[in-house]
C-alpha cells in the first residue's frame, strides 16, 4: 500500500503497525466492490444475532453496524432477551440460511447460558459464516479447503502483509488457544509456512518460548501480560488483547507496550492496531459472500 504510514514509535526504532490506516484502505476497496454489486441490484447484507444485554456486545454490534453502513453493506440486528428459547434462535438461523437476500450471518459472542452457542454455530450455513468460526470453517483451515477465515487472525495476517512483514520461515509464537483467535491464528501462520509454537495458560516457563519468537501474537486475555523481558530483540509483536482495567482510562492490550516497544522491530498499538482489522475482515468476508452467492 503506497500511502500506508510508516511511523516509528517515539524513542524507539519500532515500526508502528497502524491497523486503522490499513483497515481504511480495505474499506475503500470494498466500497468499489459493493458499488459493482449494487449495479447488479445485489445489496450485500449482514444479519447479526444479539442475545442478552452484555454492554460490550452491544457496543461491538453498534460498531459493526456503522462499519457496514460506511461501505454500503445493509445490516440487520436481531436482538433477543437472555430468556429467549433455543428453538427460537435456531428458527432464526434457519430463516437467514434460507434467505437469498442475507449473505452473511454473525452470532455475537457470547450467547448467555444455558443457551447453546455451539449448536447455533453448527446450524449456520458455512457459506454465510462470515465470522469464520463454525466447525466447518475452522476445519477448512486444517484441510486447506476454501472457507471464510476467523476475522481477528485473518486481520492480523492482512496487517502483516500490508507492511510487507515476511511470515514464511519465521518462528511464530501464539499465546492463547481460543477457538476464535489463538487456534485459527496458529493454523493461518502455519499455512503461510511459519514454524508455529502455540502456548497457553498452562505452558511452563512461557518466557522461554516467547523469547524465541520472530513473530509474537498475544491473545491471552490478560492485561499487559507480555513484558519486555519476554520479547526477543527485533521481534514483531502483535497485541490482540483488549482488557478493561479498573481505574485506567480506555482499554489496554495483552502486551506492556512501554517495555516491549524498545525491543520490537514492529508492534501494534491498542487501540488502533488489531481491532480495526477485525472489523475490516468482517466487512470483506460479507462482500465476498455476496459475490460468491451471486456468481
Amino acid at each position: 500500500m503506497e500511502s500506508l504510514p510508516r511511523t516509528v514509535v517515539p524513542g524507539t526504532t519500532a515500526l508502528l503497525l497502524d491497523g486503522k490506516a490499513v483497515a481504511q484502505h480495505i474499506r475503500e476497496t470494498l466500497r468499489a466492490r459493493v458499488a459493482a454489486l449494487r449495479q447488479r441490484e445485489i445489496v450485500p447484507c449482514l444479519a447479526v444475532m444479539l442475545v442478552g444485554d452484555d454492554p460490550a456486545s452491544h457496543t461491538y454490534v453498534r460498531t459493526k453496524a456503522k462499519a457496514c453502513e460506511s461501505v454500503g453493506i445493509r445490516s440487520i440486528v436481531q436482538h433477543y432477551p437472555a430468556s429467549v428459547s433455543q428453538t427460537t434462535l435456531e428458527a432464526q438461523i434457519d430463516a437467514w440460511n434460507a434467505d437469498p437476500q442475507v449473505h452473511g450471518v454473525l452470532i455475537q459472542h457470547p450467547v448467555p447460558p444455558p443457551l447453546d452457542e455451539s449448536a447455533l454455530l453448527r446450524r449456520l450455513d458455512p457459506r454465510k459464516d462470515v465470522d469464520g468460526i463454525t466447525p466447518t470453517s475452522l476445519g477448512a483451515l486444517l484441510t486447506g479447503d476454501p472457507a471464510f477465515g476467523a476475522c481477528t487472525p485473518l486481520g492480523i495476517i492482512a496487517l502483516l502483509d500490508a507492511y510487507d512483514i515476511p511470515i514464511e520461515g519465521k518462528h511464530a509464537v501464539v499465546v492463547g488457544r481460543s477457538v476464535i483467535l489463538g487456534k485459527p491464528m496458529a493454523l493461518m501462520l502455519l499455512n503461510r509456512n511459519a514454524t508455529v509454537t502455540l502456548c497457553h495458560s498452562r505452558t511452563r516457563d512461557l518466557a522461554s518460548f516467547t523469547r524465541q519468537a520472530d513473530i509474537l501474537v498475544a491473545a491471552v486475555g490478560k492485561p499487559e501480560f507480555i513484558t519486555g523481558e519476554m520479547v526477543k530483540p527485533g521481534a514483531v509483536v502483535i497485541d490482540a488483547g483488549y482488557n478493561r482495567v479498573e481505574g485506567r482510562t480506555g482499554d489496554v492490550g495483552d502486551v506492556d507496550f512501554a517495555s516491549t516497544a524498545g525491543l520490537a522491530s514492529a508492534i501494534t498499538p491498542v487501540p488502533g492496531g488489531v481491532g480495526p482489522m477485525t472489523v475490516a475482515m468482517l466487512l470483506q468476508n460479507t462482500v465476498l459472500a455476496a459475490e460468491q452467492q451471486q456468481a
